[in-house]
C-alpha cells in the first residue's frame, strides 16, 4: 500500500506536484521542503496497491501541462478532481491486472 498524493507550491505563480510514497506524506513534504524556499502544503491523496501506476497513469493523464519533474500548471478543475481521477485510474488498473495478462 503506497499513496498518491497531489502538492502544491506556496507561490504566486504556484505549481502542483504529483507524486507518491510508501511512507507518510507529511515525511515526504518535509524532504521536498528542504531547499525549496517556498512553503509546500498537501492538497489531497489517495491511497492504494496500485498507487506506482496510478502515479504513472496521472503523469500521463496531465502531461500537456507538465512543467518541471513531476511539477503541473494543473487548472482549478483539475485539481478538484484528482481524487477522482485517481480513483478512475485505480479501477481501470485494478481490471487490467486482473484481465489482461500482458498488463503487469
Amino acid at each position: 500500500m503506497g499513496t498518491v498524493y497531489l502538492l502544491a507550491e506556496f507561490t504566486d505563480s504556484g505549481g502542483f506536484k504529483i507524486g507518491v510514497t510508501k511512507g507518510s506524506v507529511e515525511s515526504r513534504i518535509k524532504t521536498l521542503q528542504t531547499g525549496n524556499s517556498n512553503e509546500i502544503i498537501l492538497i489531497n491523496k489517495y491511497e492504494s496497491v496500485n498507487y506506482r501506476k496510478i502515479e504513472g497513469w496521472l503523469h500521463q493523464k496531465f502531461h500537456m501541462t507538465r512543467g518541471s519533474g513531476e511539477w503541473f500548471d494543473l487548472t482549478h478543475e483539475q485539481v478538484i478532481s484528482f481524487t477522482e481521477s485517481a480513483k478512475e485510474a485505480d479501477e481501470i488498473i485494478t481490471l487490467l491486472l486482473r484481465e489482461n495478462p500482458f498488463y503487469k
